[in-house]
């Protein structure tokens, strides 16, 4: 009974079942808020722990806190899910980071239950009454954006000169307050670049909610007929 009861929790709730479907968007990125890893107690804060499953190809990999992880997933025989063996990048970092990593991939790769409660993704490992709580992940935003050959005289805060973007070709420039990181603007030239949107956790007051970092450049021109 036990057995069927994991195998009906991990179809439906963590891998995009019909049940789950209805009650959030079809996820796989997830990020842990919190968690419990014996006498572990560091403070998540700003600290980006990640898991992203894979079902078509039976994988998960993630962010465990100082490394990228991957590993597989199946169901064994007797229908209890396996995950790993877990392999990952080999950077080190300072404690607690170290100690929290590898408790954290112990305690995935033991996992043997799991429940979806309010939008909260629990996996746990009975054995050791260790679990992992994650929410869905907030996807960033990538965009397409045309960048004018010239900056202008804007005013915000101060009178500075900005960029002008626009998001379709036949659009209106519009002023952009604010870095595009890792953009470099090229004097008489106009840009096509593609754009990563992320929400700050927690912006400074008065200042934007959102970065933005380039992606790629798709094409430079000093025509804008060429755009």
């Amino acid at each position: 009974m036990r057995t069927q009861l994991v195998i009906f929790s991990v179809f439906t709730i963590l891998f995009v079942g019909m049940a789950v479907s209805a009650q959030r968007p079809a996820a796989d990125d997830w990020q842990l808020v919190s968690y419990k890893l014996d006498q572990m107690n560091v403070a998540l804060g700003d600290k980006k722990i990640t898991m992203s499953v894979d079902t078509k190809e039976g994988r998960v990999a993630g962010n465990s806190g100082c490394n990228r992880f991957t590993g597989a997933f199946k169901f064994e025989e007797t229908g209890r899910l396996k995950v790993g063996p877990i392999a990952g990048t080999m950077m080190a970092c300072p404690e607690p980071w170290m100690t929290f990593e590898r408790m954290f991939l112990k305690t995935l790769e033991g996992a043997d239950a799991f429940s979806f409660e309010t939008g909260v993704l629990t996996v746990t490992d009975t054995d050791t009454g260790n679990f992992l709580r994650f929410k869905p992940a907030e996807k960033p935003m990538i965009m397409t954006w045309y960048v004018n050959k010239k900056v202008v005289d804007c005013m915000g805060a101060v009178k500075s000169k900005c960029l002008q973007v626009k998001e379709t070709k036949d659009g209106q420039w519009q002023d952009f307050f604010g870095p595009i990181q890792g953009f470099n603007f090229r004097k008489d030239y106009y840009s096509v670049i593609e754009v990563e949107r992320v929400r700050l956790p927690d912006p400074a007051a008065g200042a934007s909610a959102y970065e933005h970092r380039l992606i790629r450049i798709i094409k430079q021109t000093k025509k804008e007929k060429e755009l």
